[in-house]
């Protein structure tokens, strides 16, 4: 009989969603059910941090003219001369707070809290 006779006739597995998942893959204490989750997360975050102190960006604010986006106290003592990256002129008229892209960084601050404190807790992983 051929190997591979097992897999042809095998009925596939129904599963409701609510039984853990037994998967060596799927296994938070490997990280592997949010490893997904947390390596995107750490990307977008790379994108959201000052272009000043590099830190995640606190009260974003956008300089107008060259769209730099930095902390509000990383710039403060730039505005009305000139963007610390690219030199382009900061008038106090074009700074923007960026509510949209704060609360985004808001959100990302806590969807990392759930995805540590799920990494931390070995809760199971359901299918």
């Amino acid at each position: 009989m051929p190997e591979n006779w097992k897999w042809r006739n095998r009925q596939p597995t129904v599963r409701s969603g609510n039984e853990p998942c037994s998967a060596p893959a799927m296994d938070p204490a490997r990280g592997g059910a949010w490893a997904h989750s947390r390596a995107a997360l750490h990307r977008l975050e790379k994108l959201l941090r000052c272009s000043r102190c590099t830190n995640i960006l606190r009260e974003p604010v956008c300089l107008g003219g060259c769209e730099h986006i930095f902390c509000s106290n990383c710039v403060s003592d730039c505005i009305g001369t000139e963007c610390p990256v690219c030199y382009t002129p900061a008038w106090i008229q074009d700074v923007k707070i960026n509510r949209q892209l704060d609360s985004m960084i808001q959100l990302c601050s806590k969807l990392r809290n759930l995805l540590h404190d799920n990494k931390l807790s070995g809760r199971h992983t359901f299918c």
